[in-house]
């Protein structure tokens, strides 16, 4: 696919106890939705897996603007965990918050701790390679 014509889909996913906010940078476009039933407990961010991935998934599917899903490149999504960071995350905690953005399409997935980006941070933060 000519990189010219193709249509770039980078998102920044904010994630915080059963709920979500995720930016489509390049539309400004954002969606906030609530975990029903929940997908954290008293000790991790992410205790239910499948709920998660569906609001995830969910979310992902309502910024991407159908008609270009042929011309667009696979999203790119940087994972903001904003609680039950005490101590930082566990190989566990990155290997599911890494699944989580595989499993909505994400070809490539970074996963941010400190404080909010901006679209800058967001572009800055996928132009890295991968560790």
């Amino acid at each position: 696919m000519d990189e010219k014509r193709a249509v770039f889909n980078t998102l920044y996913l904010r994630i915080a106890c059963d709920h979500l906010h995720m930016t489509h940078l390049e539309s400004g476009r954002e969606a906030t939705l609530q975990a029903n039933p929940p997908f954290s407990n008293v000790r991790l961010l992410v205790a239910d897996f499948s709920v998660a991935d569906r609001l995830i998934r969910d979310a992902a599917q309502s910024l991407i603007a159908k008609r270009f899903l042929r011309l667009s490149l696979p999203p790119r999504l940087v994972i903001h965990p904003l609680e039950r960071l005490e101590g930082g995350l566990s190989q566990v905690e990155e290997r599911i918050l890494l699944e989580l953005g595989k499993g909505c399409g994400a070809n490539k997935v970074v996963i941010h701790i400190g404080d909010r980006l901006d679209a800058a941070g967001v572009r800055a933060k996928l132009a890295r390679p991968c560790a």
